[in-house]
């Protein structure tokens, strides 16, 4: 079986930060030359499942995810098969095992309160996340490599641009890295945007309006 050309943290509409459909994932990701994602909305496992049925026929592999909000942070289920309901972490990834999948520590140095601990009980540690600094994504390389973990890179995708900005040879069965072909970070305007989405989605209008005028004050200044 050949290698994939994978990215592993894409999010569709189902998440609140997110415009994409499964539709525009897919028809990115072979633009692009990938050959597997994986599809990983916030709390749930959707649009996983959406994307899995548009790319019959496309010669993509859809890997089932989901990103789910926990006590100690974002943990990542991949090759999942029911939603996760859990929010302790230890149970999240207890919860993950039971569907034989594998457990993730993404950006493990952006909202997580102890990554150190968490990433002793993952499969892989998100050494590279393109939404993330460089510092910051040197730190979970440093983490990985003093837990002995598995490195795993994605773009963290929440818009069309950033599909492709992670690309990564991998073995099909274990996912272990072969080669990094791509890793780039992406832009602010993008980060913006889905912080705009996620605000419209949620009603906070205020917070909206005040961080809009903020950024124009900035300009001005």
């Amino acid at each position: 079986m050949d290698n994939l050309i994978a990215d592993f943290h894409i999010h569709s509409r189902f998440s609140h930060d997110s415009l994409m459909s499964p539709e525009q994932i897919v028809k990115r990701a072979k633009i692009t030359g990938l050959s597997a994602i994986a599809v990983t909305d916030h709390n749930t496992i959707r649009g996983a499942f959406q994307a899995q049925k548009v790319a019959k026929g496309c010669h993509i592999q859809v890997i089932v995810g989901s990103e789910i909000k926990t006590t100690g942070g974002d943990i990542i289920g991949l090759l999942l098969n029911e939603e996760i309901s859990s929010t302790e972490w230890v149970d999240v990834i207890q919860d993950i095992r039971s569907q034989g999948g594998w457990v993730v520590l993404p950006h493990p140095y952006r909202g997580h309160e102890n990554p150190e601990q968490i990433a002793k009980y993952t499969d892989f540690v998100e050494v590279w996340n393109s939404r993330c600094a460089v510092e910051e994504n040197k730190r979970a390389l440093d983490l990985a490599l003093s837990t002995g973990k598995k490195g795993i890179y994605g773009s963290d995708a929440h818009c069309p641009s950033e599909i492709g900005l992670v690309r990564i040879q991998v073995d099909p069965t274990s996912f272990e890295v072969q080669q990094v072909l791509s890793s780039s970070s992406t832009s602010s305007l993008n980060i913006h945007k889905s912080q705009v989405i996620s605000l419209v989605r949620y009603r906070k209008f205020g917070t909206l309006i005040r961080a809009g005028a903020g950024f124009l004050w900035k300009k001005v200044d």
